[in-house]
């Protein structure tokens, strides 16, 4: 019973979409309703009779190109709910019959048995930081959106532990098939082969890069009520009278970006390493710390709440979220300072295996809604290439290593 085109559609009569460009179940080119969820169904997908079809949300179009899919029209004037539910179901067992008939049989799958793309066992991903911090929190928005680009679950595990040595560690001695990755930051690529000489493989001969895909800027927080208003009041503090500086541990990235800092301006300062913001905090506001350095994510809440100044931000760019706020490099030129966020597996990857997981996470770097979910977590996206991601942990290496030396930083 189709209805002519003029005629006004209630409310309440819709329509469900249902992905079936894989499946070869029914297709239709009748796409111009919006997608909406009438049983009430997940959202993000649909099973019957195992098949499994990623669905888009309601007012989305639907993921990629050309996909033909199922549209099973005014349901509810079959008799409400429970009979529309009925009338999917028996469509979609009918559906593989219909397929033999009339459409070709399903494509191959997308990779090798061994590939990334292929079964539902979950993927591994491996970080060495705990559940709540600001890498847990970009680690799991990036997983469950990977998840979609590649049709299997995406599974976080900490594995906390000597600096993000423990994570990274299984990664390298992981079996080379797509099924073991790890989220590894800066300071586990970078900075630990300079910290130690007891570490049981190298971050970056017994890795794979295959994509960096967001960073996390620092803040360089003062106290209000301090007299320090801007970056260019602190520099002229440290450089007035010894001074003390505060970081969240020993051999952090946040402490070698204000050795950086400290160095680059010519000062000099006394370090104190406090278990986190929230132990710094008196010291920062009763004037027993003059400056602290923290992540985007940790020290947002408190600048929001007029707790700490925030000076400047350690980017190359200025934040979206703090646009008004200036970044080092602005007083201090040629400055940045900042951890990333990096997609690595072990060495011996093969390339078909890493060229879907290359081009899913840039494809999730660069998607909107998780741009906006990012960025709400003061994490800016990049999505960059394995080539790119290379290349940057040799240039960075050359910086972090001098600065880790003349700190006479070590864990051993």
């Amino acid at each position: 019973m189709r209805q002519s085109a003029q005629t006004a559609e209630p409310a309440w009569i819709s329509a469900h979409f249902i992905r079936a460009d894989r499946y070869g179940i029914i297709p239709s080119d009748d796409l111009d309703k919006k997608w909406i969820d009438p049983l009430g169904l997940c959202r993000e997908c649909v099973s019957f009779s195992g098949l499994t079809a990623p669905m888009s949300g309601p007012g989305e179009a639907p993921a990629g190109q050309g996909s033909r899919v199922i549209l099973v029209q005014r349901l509810l004037h079959w008799g409400g709910r429970l009979g529309a539910a009925c009338f999917v179901t028996g469509l979609l067992l009918a559906g593989p019959a219909h397929a033999m008939a009339q459409t070709p049989a399903p494509a191959p799958p997308l990779g090798p048995p061994s590939g990334p793309t292929d079964g539902r066992e979950p993927i591994r991903v491996l970080i060495g930081l705990p559940p709540g911090s600001g890498v847990d929190q970009v680690s799991r928005l990036f997983a469950e959106a990977l998840s979609q680009r590649l049709y299997r679950p995406v599974v976080i595990e900490n594995r906390t532990g000597a600096r993000g040595n423990v994570a990274a560690e299984e990664v390298a001695r992981a079996a080379p098939n797509g099924n073991t990755l790890g989220i590894v930051t800066a300071t586990t690529l970078l900075l630990n082969r300079h910290l130690s000489r007891q570490m049981g493989y190298d971050p970056q001969a017994d890795l794979t890069p295959i994509s960096r895909f967001a960073a996390l800027p620092f803040l360089v927080l003062g106290a209000p009520g301090q007299g320090v208003r801007t970056l260019g009041d602190l520099i002229e503090l440290l450089k007035a009278r010894p001074s003390t500086c505060g970081t969240p541990g020993a051999g952090t990235a946040q402490h070698l970006a204000l050795e950086l800092l400290i160095r680059s301006v010519g000062a000099r300062c006394d370090f104190v390493h406090f278990r986190g913001l929230s132990g710094a905090l008196p010291e920062l506001l009763n004037g027993g710390v003059q400056v602290y350095v923290e992540s985007a994510v940790i020290g947002l809440p408190l600048v929001r709440e007029g707790r700490v100044r925030l000076l400047a931000v350690t980017s190359r760019n200025r934040s979206a979220l703090f646009p008004e706020t200036p970044t080092v490099a602005e007083t201090v030129s040629g400055f940045e300072a900042e951890t990333w966020l990096a997609l690595m597996g072990p060495r011996g990857l093969p390339d078909s295996v890493l060229a879907k997981l290359e081009t899913a996470a840039m494809a999730v770097a660069r998607d909107a809604a998780v741009v906006h979910r990012l960025r709400a977590l003061a994490a800016e996206p990049i999505g960059g290439t394995r080539a790119e991601l290379a290349t940057t942990i040799r240039a960075q290496d050359s910086i972090w290593g001098p600065v880790a030396r003349a700190a006479g930083l070590t864990t051993d």
